[in-house]
């Protein structure tokens, strides 16, 4: 009975044993990688790897140059003009931007956003052509032509010409220079203004009918057979100063004539355009003095008898003045 007994333990033992074992098998057939495998189902852990790599590579979406905008649109050779891409990438992942300049013919003319056109003639065409990266994937090419206009001449300065002098009375006159040295066939248009106000459209200003301290402006701008330009172009402003002060050139007289004292201030400006004007700063009572033709007059009376001091003064239209004793 013990031996039947122990006998049939050992063998159900073993049975135990002998399935653990082929599953183990089992198990180690399934990790197999080999052609002869493709049959067994994968193991749990190349599955999740292979499937995440398959989503990263699927999720992505290549970033895509919507349009190119050129500055400024229509460059003439000489001049730099700048290319501007506009990106859209769907993941909103950072994009590169580069930029790739070609002749007409092909040729490779430079690289980056911006490119001088030194060296290329009018009406030649140029091309850039616009690639965007996200870091995983290339954009398709955009590419953008343009075409180098002819040298537009632009001003390019405006200046007052005040050599006479900018005290009220001196003449000043306009300056323009153009970016085309030389160029004649050409006409240009000016505004004068003082304090801000306009006053003139000449290409010359007489200031006689302002005062010290006026603030003056000149603004041009040019028009030839291909029409005005767009804009004025301002000068730097000056301020009118106070020129050289009038100065009595007489010199007074003594004595009476038939009882009257009588006395012609002459006086003279270094402005052309000055309006003299004379009065009394000190003189006994009953003298007067013309203000426009200085002329100065008194009959004293009967008390008035020695010496008097009289101060007679000159002054033009801006307030510049003297004085003579």
């Amino acid at each position: 009975m013990n031996k039947r007994y122990d006998g049939e333990k050992r063998v159900a033992h073993f049975g135990r044993t002998a399935i653990v074992a082929m599953a183990l098998a089992g198990l180690a057939v399934g990790c197999g990688g080999g052609d002869e495998d493709q049959g067994q189902p994968p193991s749990m852990l190349g599955a999740t790897a292979q499937d995440a790599s398959t989503r990263s590579t699927a999720g992505n979406s290549a970033p895509t140059v919507t349009s190119i905008r050129f500055t400024p649109e229509r460059p003439s050779p000489g001049r730099s003009v700048e290319a501007r891409a506009v990106v859209h990438d769907q993941d909103g992942d950072r994009t590169r931007v580069e930029y790739r300049w070609e002749s007409s013919r092909g040729s490779l003319l430079g690289e980056g956003p911006r490119f001088d056109t030194t060296g290329l003639a009018p009406g030649e065409r140029i091309k850039v052509i616009v690639v965007a990266n996200d870091g995983e994937e290339d954009s398709a090419e955009l590419s953008k032509s343009l075409r180098l206009t002819e040298a537009s001449v632009q001003i390019s300065l405006v200046a007052i010409d005040a050599s006479e002098g900018l005290s009220p009375g001196s003449t000043l006159s306009a300056h323009l220079e153009t970016t085309q040295e030389g160029f004649s066939n050409i006409d240009a248009e000016y505004e004068w203004r003082v304090n801000d106000e306009v006053v003139s459209t000449d290409d010359q200003l007489e200031t006689a009918a302002y005062s010290p301290g006026d603030v003056i402006v000149l603004s041009g701008r040019l028009e030839n057979e291909r029409g005005r330009s767009s804009r004025y172009v301002k000068s730097q402003p000056v301020i009118l100063a106070r020129g050289d002060a009038p100065e009595i050139l007489s010199e007074p007289v003594a004595g009476l004539e038939g009882g009257v004292f009588r006395y012609q201030v002459r006086a003279k400006s270094p402005s052309a355009d000055a309006q003299l004007s004379f009065e009394l700063l000190e003189a006994p009572q009953g003298m007067t003095v013309d203000a426009q033709s200085g002329l100065v007059q008194w009959r004293p009376s009967p008390s008035q008898r020695g010496r008097f001091e009289i101060e007679i003064a000159v002054k033009d239209q801006w307030g510049s003045g003297g004085a003579q004793l």
